[in-house]
């Protein structure tokens, strides 16, 4: 993740040959020196030196103060990425991990590359992705950066203490290890003094409450009137046949006080027989109790304490989630560990769960008499197996909506949506979600990230030429590029339901993508539900410029949409792009059934764009309504637009004159259309009895 140019590291990458006549000399850190003696000292190894072995980091940088360090190979180094001190603690972490702990360097850009001297730093930056690769391990750290984690809100400072105070559980429950949670969670009732008498009390608090580990990885949903505090209070009182004290609390005096006629305060009115009472020390008052009392009243409070823990652990869960997404949503962090998917050589850490090892090991009770020690390791992160419950978990965290009612309604097993959100991330996102879901500090960097990835890596060397600068001009060099599918898949991702439509030429790149939008699904159905393209013709899906203008600026021609004179095509005409699309049917949306409030309110706001990319006469009356399914009616039910919404795929309408063959997508939100009735609706294909003279249509 150093921060340079791009360029330099993919653009040249046709003559490595001229690059190879001397032994590249990769900077590395001593781990144990910054371990032990908190000090940074580097050496210079050859990279393809045989028995080399190290630990390369991939985290995502933060913004603290400048931090000058001496690297004693030749150069000084500026770290503002993370606080050095969280780097000892990662040094030290990897002195302990089982697999780790006899490899002796590892490279962290932040200080292995030489920032200062243009040679040697375009020397590093040409081979990064050669050094990861040659990695022992890529090791991720998606929370590097703490310090600056703490610094940004309190809330963050109290998640990650809470992560620090419950590491070890935490710990174990990102591994999966469910014995040694087990034994954690017997220890911690025995700490907060639960009672073992009845023995029920704590099978029903490990069980059927959402406090414990079988809640945490396990999905069960509640009724919607289940309320977890009041299940726990119930726990306790049917299980413990304890003595209760009776308190006499003045009914008629405590009736007067609510309607706020009594004259007495709340001390007066309560009158409580325990030495300690809960209410005095709510008011601050300092109970006339001994020491012991003290400590008796604190051990009764274990339910609290239950609650406590709980609330820690999943506010910690869910932050560990956020910072993962965070981390690998970054373009150069998607490159790094693309190239552990070769060697499967990923392991990930959280540098706020440190005191998860002790002693070279992570210790748990079985019993009081049997301790047991479990080797240290970081986490591994498999590409080759997904978990075993990927597909469940990709039911209730689909998406926000989903993860806040799985949150409300079930035990909301934050292990799972860790771990589908790891594989999500990671292992599950198309070439398309990559490169249009990921954060970019410049958007040419989305393509020499991803490019080298996919199908289109010969196109990498083209990139400098693109003048790429906008999202617009991203997604327009996208329909240039891609194959048929991704390019089908990108129209109907722009005009998904949660897109933010703007009214701003070219339609069809101009809306704001929703992150949510499950691509798999429109994949299937485009590929093996009847889909409504021939996806073996070339000629369905393509951009279209007029010939004046410059194909290789594509910034030039539309993001200016205030001065035509800017986007002349020679003739006094403005040149806009077109996206030219041939399904094998299309709906129509007929004018005697249709609602005319709805038809004139969408007629109205698209006569704008109409006129301006040249539809003459542009009125209501000459304006039709057009809809277009990802799939075809002859794999439909019944009506296949709705059909569509049903699916949860999104359905393409359009605006436009088919005399003239020019069509908008409208900003307007158009899902009631998908609502129709067969008789609102008139299908036309391209052959047959339905046929219509138009093959395509161009839409700007």
């Amino acid at each position: 993740m150093t921060n340079d140019d791009p360029k330099e590291q993919l653009c040249k990458a046709s003559t490595p040959e001229q690059r190879q006549q001397r032994p590249f000399q990769v900077v590395l850190v001593d781990i144990k020196k910054a371990a032990k003696e908190k000090m940074i000292h580097c050496v210079k190894r050859p990279l393809e030196e045989k028995d080399l072995e190290f630990v390369a980091l991939s985290y995502r940088w933060g913004e603290l103060h400048e931090t000058l360090i001496e690297t004693q190979v030749g150069y000084t180094a500026s770290i503002t990425s993370f606080a050095l001190n969280d780097f000892y603690q990662l040094c030290h972490m990897m002195t302990l991990e089982l697999d780790m702990k006899h490899i002796q360097y590892v490279w962290v850009d932040a200080i292995c590359v030489d920032q200062q001297h243009e040679g040697r730093r375009k020397a590093t930056i040409y081979q990064m992705s050669n050094i990861y690769d040659r990695a022992t391990y890529i090791l991720a750290v998606p929370d590097l950066h703490v310090t600056h984690l703490k610094s940004v809100c309190v809330k963050n400072d109290e998640t990650i203490e809470g992560s620090n105070q419950y590491s070890n559980d935490i710990y174990h429950l990102i591994h999966g290890n469910v014995d040694a949670l087990a034994a954690v969670e017997e220890t911690f009732l025995n700490h907060i003094q639960v009672p073992n008498d009845p023995p029920a009390l704590r099978q029903l608090l490990l069980r059927y409450t959402d406090h414990f580990s079988f809640s945490f990885m396990n999905c069960q949903d509640h009724h919607p009137f289940y309320c977890p505090v009041g299940a726990l209070d119930h726990i306790c009182e049917t299980t413990q046949a304890q003595h209760r004290q009776h308190y006499h609390h003045h009914q008629q005096h405590w009736k007067a006080w609510l309607k706020g006629t009594s004259k007495n305060t709340i001390e007066e009115l309560h009158h409580c027989y325990e030495p300690i009472c809960p209410l005095n020390m709510f008011l601050g008052l300092n109970p006339s109790a001994t020491k012991n009392e003290l400590g008796q009243f604190d051990n009764a409070n274990w339910k609290s304490k239950v609650i406590q823990r709980s609330t820690t652990i999943r506010q910690s869960m869910e932050f560990l989630t956020d910072l993962v997404k965070d981390w690998s949503s970054r373009v150069w962090v998607i490159s790094e560990f693309n190239i552990a998917k070769k060697k499967n050589n990923l392991k990930y850490w959280f540098t706020q769960l440190a005191l998860a090892s002790q002693d070279n090991s992570t210790t748990y009770d079985g019993d009081d008499d049997d301790v047991k020690k479990v080797p240290f390791t970081f986490f591994k992160f498999d590409f080759v197996d997904d978990p075993y419950f990927s597909k469940l978990a990709a039911m209730i965290y689909a998406n926000q909506a989903k993860v806040m009612r799985t949150r409300s309604t079930t035990t909301n097993p934050v292990y799972m949506r860790f771990h589908y959100t790891m594989t999500r991330q990671l292992n599950q996102q198309t070439f398309l979600e990559i490169i249009l879901g990921s954060k970019a500090s410049k958007n040419e960097d989305r393509f020499y990230s991803t490019l080298p990835l996919s199908e289109y890596a010969n196109k990498k060397t083209e990139v400098s030429h693109w003048k790429i600068s906008s999202m617009v001009s991203v997604k327009l060099k996208l329909y240039d590029i891609m194959n048929n599918m991704d390019k089908l898949c990108l129209l109907f991702w722009s005009v998904q339901k949660d897109a933010i439509k703007h009214g701003v030429l070219p339609t069809f790149v101009t809306s704001t993508l929703s992150l949510e939008f499950k691509m798999e699904r429109l994949r299937h159905t485009l590929s093996n539900f009847g889909s409504n393209f021939d996806l073996d013709d070339p000629s369905i899906i393509i951009l279209c410029h007029d010939q004046h203008t410059n194909n290789n600026n594509i910034n030039n021609s539309q993001e200016n949409d205030d001065d035509d004179d800017e986007n002349d095509g020679g003739d006094g005409q403005p040149c806009y792009y077109s996206l030219r699309l041939k399904p094998k049917e299309f709906y129509v949306v007929t004018r005697d059934r249709t609602c005319p409030d709805t038809s004139n309110d969408l007629f109205m706001t698209s006569l704008p764009l109409c006129q301006r990319v040249g539809i003459h006469p542009a009125s209501t009356d000459t304006l039709d309504i057009v809809l277009i399914s990802p799939f075809s009616s002859e794999e439909s039910s019944w009506n296949v637009i709705h059909d569509s919404r049903l699916h949860g795929m999104c359905c393409l309408v359009l605006v436009g004159s088919f005399a003239q063959n020019k069509w908008i997508i409208p900003c307007q939100d158009v899902d009631h259309y998908t609502h129709y009735d067969d008789d609102d609706l008139k299908l036309y294909t391209n052959e047959g009895e339905n046929h219509q003279y138009i093959h395509d249509f161009n839409i700007y």
